[in-house]
């Protein structure tokens, strides 16, 4: 049954699957590129510190009332993965290089102790808004956004050792209603040319968590629709965790498309537009 308490005990597992993996790695392979661009292993593992802490914080602050940026941060929802990128990865490599070799130890300590608060919520807590750089979010999005950050990263270290590396299974169902929200349809979109006439893409996902999403990109922006019976300019198709890896940025599109991994149909000008919209979270 999926209940806040399952979602919690999906963060749980997966964040001892991914200590589990990261105690077995050779000192070495902390300086091997990531599949995150430009992070390399230990910096990816400083992003996850750096993100438990934050995560802790805002929720803990959240509680008592507080939806002020921390120190150093901007407003809620004045930038998206575009322009806090820099930010990100700076701050980051920075968390990183802090830690020294005390990094594999900081990452356990900050991801049990954002666990334990996590565990500890009852169902009002789970609608409390807290301040996210992408807006001002219920509880509930910042649990699931973490799962999504477990699960995707944990991808980018597996991957680098292991072909054909899976994505959890478990946790897919999860990431699919991540990117089925408004706030992160417009958190992930990087824009370019402004669309004068828009641009409607389906996607219609198989396999075991099946369903269907239709992207409308128009002007800068880009937001959810409802499918109905709406011709879209582009109909994707492909399973769940192909569509997942697109949309956070970790296959590319067009190597997607080539790979037979998704099938385009309609318009292919505007098939190949998407990746440059929609390049990860």
């Amino acid at each position: 049954m999926d209940t806040p308490e399952h979602r919690v005990q999906l963060i749980q597992a997966e964040s001892a699957r991914l200590g589990h993996y990261l105690h077995a790695l050779p000192p070495d392979a902390w300086r091997r590129p990531s599949a995150c661009h430009r992070w390399e292993v230990r910096d990816v593992v400083g992003h996850l510190i750096l993100g438990a802490e934050l995560y802790h914080s805002v929720i803990s602050r959240g509680l008592q009332g507080n939806i002020a940026p921390l120190e150093g941060l901007p407003q809620a929802g004045t930038v998206n993965a575009a322009s806090a990128s820099p930010l990100i990865d700076q701050l980051s490599v920075a968390r990183r290089e802090s830690l020294g070799d005390q990094l594999l130890a900081t990452f356990e300590a900050t991801d049990q102790a954002l666990n334990r608060l996590l565990a500890d919520l009852i169902a009002p807590d789970w609608e409390t808004p807290c301040y996210h750089l992408a807006g001002l979010l219920p509880v509930r999005c910042l649990r699931d956004f973490r799962l999504g950050e477990l699960v995707i990263h944990g991808w980018d270290i597996r991957s680098r050792f292991e072909s054909n590396a899976p994505l959890s299974p478990e946790s897919l169902p999860v990431l699919l209603d991540v990117l089925t929200t408004p706030i992160t349809c417009g958190w992930a979109f990087w824009p370019g040319a402004p669309r004068s006439t828009p641009a409607r893409y389906r996607f219609t996902v198989t396999g075991r968590v099946p369903s269907t999403l239709d992207i409308t990109v128009a002007g800068e922006q880009a937001h959810l629709t409802e499918g109905g019976d709406v011709r879209p300019d582009v109909t994707f198709r492909c399973e769940a965790e192909a569509y997942v890896l697109v949309r956070y940025g970790r296959l590319g599109l067009a190597d997607a498309l080539a790979t037979g991994r998704v099938v385009a149909e309609g318009d292919q000008a505007l098939a190949a537009a998407f990746g440059q919209w929609f390049r990860g979270i």
